[in-house]
């Protein structure tokens, strides 16, 4: 049997979203757009899952003395939800080769995404350490991510043989980056740097991202007295609305996976509370729009708990499923558990604004002690 979001408190506790008259209408907006902008916009010479890629960021390449500086520019398209990183030119690159030869071309990451979905580059500019490449890569991407993002621009030798020599590169961390500043947005020279001891290996993989609705619903007597502290311990539930997932890390063979979505409240007592979505079988852009209710729950224990969130494949003829991606919302220090500053903002507004719907986007992360 299916019941609609609003639900009335006692009822049964699962529910399909199918229907369009119980549920709100922009959070079937944002669910319709979630595979949409699945696939990054404007590849350019990007090609997926390329084994070369794979093999430079494993270490699988030489390293130049580096020197030279990069010329770009970077903006945010905001209509068109799109990070447009403008590579104009090099100069003074070091040779790729003892042989005085170079064959450069620039390649971006938005970090910590390593993987080949992240990655952008540009042609092969043959025999000149001064290239002019002027071409934009972007990246289709919610302004609200970028505050957790870090954009990596190196540079490399295309040598024979599929070889590679790392040129330099640099690494602006976009939290910082005042995308509403026109004057941001023109052309400068950065100096390339070499690849530190410790690069960022140290940050929490990426695995894609999870698009669910919150809302905690309090009797509305408790409502009205919510600034006072002995209206805290009012019973309520957190509804958990698990819409879809994008750039799920593929496992199979065959490109598709079998997802499903766990869900784990552990409360201040340490009690748990779970709950476990449908398997959507062979989808690449699950759209669960499944919905998890977490009774007896008041905002002081809320505000002491933490919600765990994660994504996993079944598997088949008895094999142990596998785990995908997770992340954490809570407001305390997620230990091993990534919780990123943006979802953090979302789940306390979710405390903080009873009976109403907070749409949260979640970075989902291999980095987890599931």
């Amino acid at each position: 049997m299916l019941f609609p979001l609003n639900t009335p408190l006692g009822s049964p506790r699962e529910c399909l979203i199918s229907d369009p008259l119980c549920f709100p209408q922009h959070f079937l907006g944002l669910f319709l757009g979630l595979c949409t902008s699945a696939l990054p916009l404007t590849m350019g010479s990007f090609s997926l899952y390329s084994i070369n890629s794979t093999c430079t960021e494993a270490g699988n390449f030489d390293m130049a003395n580096v020197t030279g500086e990069i010329e770009f520019a970077i903006r945010y398209v905001f209509k068109a939800c799109t990070l447009e990183v403008c590579i104009k030119a090099c100069k003074n690159l070091a040779y790729g080769e003892e042989k005085k030869k170079c064959n450069p071309y620039a390649k971006t990451y938005l970090l910590p995404d390593k993987s080949s979905r992240s990655k952008r580059k540009t042609a092969v500019k043959k025999n000149t350490v001064d290239p002019a490449f002027h071409e934009t890569l972007k990246y289709k991407i919610d302004y609200s991510q970028l505050e957790t993002r870090r954009l990596q621009i190196s540079v490399w030798h295309s040598e024979t043989l599929k070889r590679r020599v790392f040129l330099g590169e640099v690494v602006v961390p976009l939290a910082s980056w005042n995308f509403e500043d026109n004057s941001t947005q023109s052309f400068s020279w950065y100096q390339l740097k070499a690849k530190s001891e410790k690069p960022e290996d140290n940050l929490v993989q990426y695995n894609g991202e999870l698009l669910v609705c919150a809302k905690l619903i309090l009797p509305s007597q408790s409502k009205k007295c919510q600034e006072e502290e002995d209206q805290a311990s009012a019973d309520g539930q957190l509804h958990i609305v698990v819409l879809g997932a994008k750039n799920l890390p593929v496992m199979r063979c065959g490109g598709t996976l079998n997802s499903f979505v766990k869900g784990c409240l552990t409360l201040p007592d340490q009690r748990q509370i779970r709950q476990k979505s449908p398997v959507l079988k062979k989808e690449t852009c699950p759209q669960w729009k499944h919905l998890f209710v977490f009774d007896g729950v008041t905002p002081s224990q809320l505000r002491q708990s933490c919600l765990d969130l994660a994504v996993w494949d079944q598997a088949s003829f008895g094999s142990n499923d596998r785990f995908l991606g997770g992340a954490r919302l809570s407001t305390k220090p997620s230990g091993t558990w990534y919780s990123d500053p943006q979802s953090k903002l979302q789940w306390q507004k979710t405390l903080s604004s009873p009976n109403i719907w907070i749409d949260i986007t979640l970075m989902l992360h291999s980095n987890t002690d599931t």
